[in-house]
């Protein structure tokens, strides 16, 4: 399944509990960051756009999490 299928698939059959949801990202500086998916306003082919207007390429996502299980995983 791709990236953006997968973030869509918790915001369609999810939706009632996305605040268990977080993206694990590949950070340069980090190693690797955490994002909330009630964060996440919209995702499209390319990128995942943030509430707080942040645009993260969709290939830094490494990881989907519900709580402490992986969910998905690249």
């Amino acid at each position: 399944m791709r990236i953006k299928d997968a973030i869509n698939k918790v915001f369609w059959t999810e939706s009632s509990s996305l605040d268990k949801f977080t993206l694990i990202l590949r950070d340069r500086k980090k190693g690797s960051i955490e994002v909330p998916f009630p964060d996440i306003s919209s995702v499209d082919n390319n990128y995942i756009y943030l509430k707080d207007d942040t645009i993260i390429p969709l290939h830094r996502v490494i990881e989907i999490r519900k709580g402490n299980e992986t969910w998905w995983r690249r």
